[in-house]
């Protein structure tokens, strides 16, 4: 019981944390914002800050380390059954239902003064797992339209997220999933 009340109180000073990183990465680049300030902010001791963090740099790289992992579990759960039109409609879903729910993260670290090392990461992740294309497209082939779909995925969720989330994640990844299969069809 205790340590669950402790980790519900780690989530939620953490959850703090984030939400006034996020509030002054909107505002100022991340090498301009203090710990203090943040921790001010945020109405949390700096002594707590320095229990989780190193620094405001640490903070984001775990963050989004988290993210990463957040998308790689995802992608191996549904990649299970990857050939089936219906689990990649329900992996985009869940990706563009993620971006949703950490809609002002993803704004600062996607954005366009973004976090381009995350940008980086996040494409090295996608192009560590198995394509989801047939044994019988060229090698070559997949080694050119992977970078091609996985940067125009990003580029979408850029737009989306520039655009305010206006369109449902669902109706997000139908024109993506259908986008992906209009150019993979062809190859």
């Amino acid at each position: 019981m205790r340590e669950e009340k402790i980790d519900r109180r780690v989530r939620k000073t953490k959850a703090t944390l984030l939400h006034s990183l996020t509030d002054l990465m909107s505002k100022k680049k991340i090498s301009e914002i203090t710990v203090k300030e943040l921790t001010d902010l945020a109405d949390v001791n700096r002594s707590t800050f320095y229990l989780y963090y190193k620094d405001i740099f640490d903070m984001v790289e775990q963050i989004e380390n988290e993210m990463l992992e957040d998308f790689n579990d995802a992608f191996d759960e549904f990649s299970k059954d990857a050939n089936n039109y219906s689990n990649f409609l329900s992996f985009y879903t869940h990706i563009f239902e993620y971006v949703q729910d950490n809609g002002e993260m993803c704004k600062i670290l996607l954005g366009p003064d973004g976090d381009y090392s995350f940008i980086e990461k996040f494409k090295k992740a996608i192009v560590q797992k198995k394509p989801p294309f047939g044994e019988t497209i060229p090698k070559i082939k997949v080694h050119f339209v992977r970078p091609f779909l996985i940067s125009g995925c990003i580029g979408v969720i850029q737009q989306w997220l520039e655009d305010d989330l206006n369109v449902p994640p669902k109706e997000m990844a139908l024109i993506v999933s259908d986008m992906i299969q209009n150019i993979t069809k062809n190859l």
